[in-house]
């Protein structure tokens, strides 16, 4: 019998790390493990979405969308319908040429919900007739206010799996 308080076999000396106490550690804790991947995909997620916003915002281009109060840009419209996606139809050197959404929110809310009226798209009246036409400092602070609250650049067609634009408005990628 050795004196040792391990076995000398070399297997066990090589590292003797099983895996079957790590499995009944991870069911006798399912609950935290369960409640530390949501935690961690919500978290994640966060993350994505506030760099695709800063990412568009820093760069903007034809057919992104800025989730606006427009309030702060007429304070003398419906405090009711507030909330308004713009769609953005050109940028020129120092101006940014918008279409204003009619489909408006009370409250702030996400791309996806602005995008659920995707079968408006589809009605001549989804966007005003007049353009809205913003200098990049009236933008930028816009943005700085939060008035902006969320921009999106469209993946083809769709924002989240809900259509945005029509397919003859595509953009044609010059990379």
């Amino acid at each position: 019998m050795s004196a040792l308080p391990f076995n000398n076999n070399p297997a066990y000396l090589r590292g003797n790390f099983q895996l079957e106490p790590v499995a009944a550690l991870l069911k006798l804790h399912a609950e935290l493990v369960c409640f530390l991947l949501i935690a961690f995909f919500f978290v994640g997620n966060a993350f994505i979405e506030n760099s695709e916003k800063e990412r568009v915002l820093a760069n903007p281009q034809k057919n992104d969308f800025f989730y606006i109060d427009y309030r702060a840009i007429d304070p003398s419209s419906d405090a009711r319908f507030r909330y308004v996606p713009l769609k953005l139809l050109s940028v020129d050197d120092d101006t940014l040429t918008f279409k204003v959404g009619n489909i408006a929110h009370t409250t702030p809310v996400s791309p996806s919900q602005h995008a659920k009226f995707d079968k408006a798209l589809l009605l001549r009246n989804y966007y005003r007739v007049d353009n809205l036409v913003l200098s990049k400092t009236k933008v930028n602070d816009l943005v700085t206010s939060g008035a902006i609250y969320d921009a999106r650049r469209p993946r083809n067609i769709y924002i989240n799996g809900w259509m945005v634009l029509h397919l003859n408005e595509l953009v044609p990628d010059n990379s």
